[in-house]
């Protein structure tokens, strides 16, 4: 009986922490950036959203483990178990980053990979998305540094573009654009 309880509390955790890798992306873009005294404005995601997203990887993790298991002699649930890790793996590698913005320029500070630099003069192409909340700064070396649904403030991550960029940036910048207006 005391195994069946654990099993449905962490099944249960397993559905929590899904439902809350889904809102961290839609309630983390309401957040404000975290501005520091030496200038710099930090867009970190929710530490909350970064555990869930962990713990939902690990869980796909053990279920594609117990999947390969019992798929050993069948080949569609074997490819399927390890499609579901290649997944699971793979997730933790999407986890999303912190992006800072100083004098010098964009950094993205990613989990396991390095972190990656563009100073403001050598961007060439910045992409967004009117509808959705997706900026893309690229670089010289083509190297990209993304704000993406799960970092907070939106809007003053494209202030703060527009206040260093000045003059260098492309005719369809969301210049009026109403999130823009209310950012300070």
């Amino acid at each position: 009986m005391t195994w069946k309880v654990i099993h449905w509390s962490v099944n249960f955790l397993f559905w929590i922490a899904l439902a809350l890798v889904l809102a961290s992306s839609i309630v983390s873009n309401r957040r404000n950036a975290t501005v520091h005294a030496n200038g710099k404005v930090e867009f970190a995601p929710r530490w909350f959203g970064i555990w869930a997203w962990i713990y939902v990887a690990v869980w796909m993790c053990f279920i594609a483990v117990r999947v390969l298991r019992h798929g050993i002699g069948q080949p569609l649930t074997f490819a399927t178990g390890a499609f579901l890790g290649f997944a699971a793996v793979g997730s933790i590698f999407t986890l999303p980053g912190t992006v800072v913005v100083s004098d010098y320029g964009l950094e993205a500070v990613v989990w396991l990979w390095r972190n990656k630099r563009i100073r403001w003069d050598e961007i060439v192409e910045i992409n967004t998305e009117r509808k959705g909340s997706t900026v893309t700064v690229i670089g010289v070396d083509k190297t990209k540094i993304v704000h993406s649904s799960g970092l907070p403030d939106r809007p003053r991550f494209l202030l703060e573009i527009k206040r260093h960029c000045g003059g260098n940036l492309p005719a369809d910048f969301p210049n009026g654009d109403a999130n823009i207006d209310g950012a300070v």
